[in-house]
C-alpha cells in the first residue's frame, strides 16, 4: 500500500507510524485511518517487529476529527462511512484492533486534541514532550466524547477527575497530564521519539506469548471485582504459557 498521509519506517524490532498529513493538522480522516490500520496490521505480520511507535510530523499529533474529510463508502452496502462510524465498528474498531496488535507505545510531541486525545487511551504506554498539550474540547464545540472516552479515561485518572476533566473541556500540560495518570512519562521535546524508540526496544525483546497474555489480563482484570473471575483469567494464562514452552521443547527434541 502506497501511503499518503502517514510514514511507516522501522528501527530495529520496532515500527514507527507517523501522521503526516499537516495541511489538516493530521485530523482523522476515513483515509488516514485506513491507512494507519494497514501499517498495524503491517507490524503484527511481521515477525521481525516486536512493538510499534505512533506518533506525529509537525506541531500537531492529532487535532481530532477532519469534519471536511468526505465519508468512505462501504463497498458491499453502499453505506457511507464517516471516520466515526468506521473507528468505532464492533469488534474491527480501533479498540479492538489496538487489543489484538503488538504493544503500542504514543510518542506525542506536540498537540493532541479530541479525537486525537482519545485514539491514544488505548494505548499500552504514552511519552509526552514536555511542552505537549492534551486537550478535551467536546462540551465547548457542541460535541461528546467518543471513542470509549468515557471507559477508558476514568479507569487512568480516576471517575471524578474524568468527568470534571470532560464536562469542563480541559486543556492539560505535559506535566499535569502525567501527574493525574493520563501519560505515563514526560521527556524532553527533541528526544520523544527516541525514548519511544528505546522503550519499544525493551518490549519487542520480552517473549511475544507472555507480553501478549500479561496485556490481556490487564484489559480483562482492570475493572473485574470478582476475585474468582481475574484469578481464573490469570490460572488459564499460567497453562497456556506453559503448554506453549512445553511444544517448543518438543519440537526443539524432535529438530535434535
Amino acid at each position: 500500500m502506497n501511503y499518503e498521509n502517514i510514514r511507516y519506517e522501522t528501527r530495529g524490532a520496532v515500527a514507527i507510524i507517523t501522521y503526516d498529513r499537516q495541511e489538516r493538522r493530521n485530523a482523522w480522516s476515513p483515509p488516514l485511518y485506513r491507512e494507519t490500520e494497514h501499517a498495524i496490521e503491517a507490524a503484527n505480520a511481521d515477525d521481525a517487529i516486536g512493538a510499534i511507535v505512533l506518533t506525529h510530523e509537525g506541531p500537531i499529533f492529532c487535532a481530532g476529527t477532519d469534519f471536511k474529510a468526505g465519508p468512505e463508502i462501504d463497498p458491499e452496502t453502499g453505506r457511507k462511512l464517516n471516520i466515526a462510524q468506521i473507528c468505532m465498528m464492533q469488534d474491527t474498531g480501533w479498540i479492538h484492533l489496538l487489543a489484538r496488535s503488538k504493544p503500542m507505545i504514543a510518542a506525542v510531541h506536540g498537540t493532541a486534541m479530541g479525537l486525537g486525545v482519545t485514539q491514544l487511551l488505548p494505548v499500552d504506554i504514552r511519552l509526552g514532550g514536555e511542552s505537549s498539550t492534551w486537550s478535551f474540547p467536546f462540551l465547548s464545540l457542541g460535541l461528546m466524547p467518543e471513542l470509549g472516552c468515557t471507559a477508558l479515561l476514568p479507569r487512568l485518572v480516576g471517575y471524578g477527575r474524568a468527568l470534571d476533566i470532560c464536562l469542563t473541556s480541559q486543556k492539560l500540560t505535559a506535566r499535569e497530564a502525567k501527574e493525574i495518570g493520563l501519560i505515563t512519562r514526560v521527556v524532553a521535546d527533541g528526544t520523544v521519539l527516541d525514548e519511544a524508540v528505546a522503550l519499544g526496544e525493551k518490549l519487542a525483546a520480552v517473549p511475544r506469548l507472555q507480553m501478549q497474555l500479561t496485556r490481556k489480563m490487564f484489559r480483562e482484570n482492570a475493572m473485574e471485582a470478582d476475585p474468582n473471575a481475574y484469578l481464573q483469567r490469570e490460572t488459564e494464562a499460567f497453562i497456556e504459557m506453559l503448554r506453549a514452552a512445553k511444544r517448543a521443547r518438543e519440537a526443539a527434541a524432535q529438530e535434535n
